[in-house]
């Protein structure tokens, strides 16, 4: 089967030894033949599929090497498509970044930091277990799914939400539920985690109506999408709630430098994190071999994983 790819650098032999037996080209390299009969895009960057998706005049399945694919511009996808995002590639990765702004954030590490560096020795802060902690993990996917096994290690208490309301899994769970149950979860729980793809029915899902059924001295982890948080309430919450805190990875607006509508850089309850949470050591390596075990379903004749957008007849 032919397969055009976006990835153009030295992870294209790593790809090609994945996708093994299938022709597999760049697309700064392939030929105007290929690139219409060619079956299936592999992409990194959206904006390099965009350009080659009008020449691709036969393809089939769009898979994405990133996990979550909201930035996706669906317009030019042909219905004769599928769209495959890469959802659980660099779930772990995600998961223990999660688990470092946890502990940061009850272990007050970044403020103590700050405080050694202006020459004051903070050594009688008290700071919190995250032993036998109540934790929320809204998104029990891959990467919630992976935080909770971690997390067993400290006697928590998890409470979930997947889409279904439904687990059959082997991680004990205090609480299994759907999104109409966030409100219950939110007042029941010391810490929440964000891992849930942003849709239009996440976007604006923790407002200040839902802050304000927080426990006074929550934590609240973002390895989501920012949109799923009201940026304004957020930053008007944190404001007033000193106990409360923050730990972000992901935020509403991106550019070359770090700047929101809102300076949560100037708050001492926020943890800020530069959306780094899968970029790890080998991360892009894996993401292929994800991604291309999942195209290799497709080449088979089965159904693939992750589907985002199927065929429309």
């Amino acid at each position: 089967m032919k397969i055009l790819t976006t990835i153009c650098d030295e992870h294209l032999a790593t790809l090609k030894k994945y996708l093994k037996n299938q022709e597999v080209q760049c697309m700064n390299n392939a030929d105007d033949e290929f690139i219409s009969s060619a079956e299936i895009l592999l992409f990194f960057h959206w904006q390099d599929a965009k350009k080659i998706l009008p020449k691709m005049k036969n393809v089939k399945m769009i898979q994405s090497i990133t996990s979550g694919v909201d930035y996706v511009d669906t317009s030019p996808i042909s219905k004769d498509a599928i769209l495959c995002s890469n959802s659980g590639a660099n779930a772990m990765g995600v998961a223990e970044h999660a688990l470092a702004l946890i502990l940061a954030s009850l272990k007050k590490i970044v403020y103590r930091d700050r405080e050694m560096r202006r020459g004051k020795f903070p050594q009688s802060l008290e700071s919190r277990l995250l032993t036998g902690k109540k934790i929320a993990i809204i998104g029990f996917g891959h990467v919630g799914q992976n935080l909770a096994k971690i997390l067993s290690c400290f006697n928590t208490k998890i409470y979930a939400i997947n889409r279904s309301g439904e687990y059959s899994g082997d991680i004990a769970l205090e609480f299994i539920g759907t999104l109409k149950d966030v409100d219950y979860i939110l007042s029941q729980t010391d810490i929440v985690v964000l891992s849930i793809p942003l849709t239009d029915e996440t976007k604006g899902l923790i407002n200040m109506h839902r802050l304000k059924k927080m426990k006074k001295n929550a934590i609240l982890v973002n390895v989501a999408r920012g949109k799923i948080i009201v940026e304004k309430d957020l930053y008007y919450f944190l404001r007033e709630n000193h106990n409360f805190v923050a730990a972000i990875d992901t935020w509403w607006h991106y550019s070359k430098d770090f700047k929101q509508d809102y300076p949560f850089e100037k708050l001492d309850n926020v943890i800020l994190s530069p959306h780094c949470a899968g970029s790890y050591e080998g991360w892009f390596d894996e993401a292929i071999k994800y991604a291309s075990e999942n195209i290799m379903l497709f080449v088979k004749g089965e159904k693939p994983e992750n589907i985002v957008i199927s065929q429309r007849g």
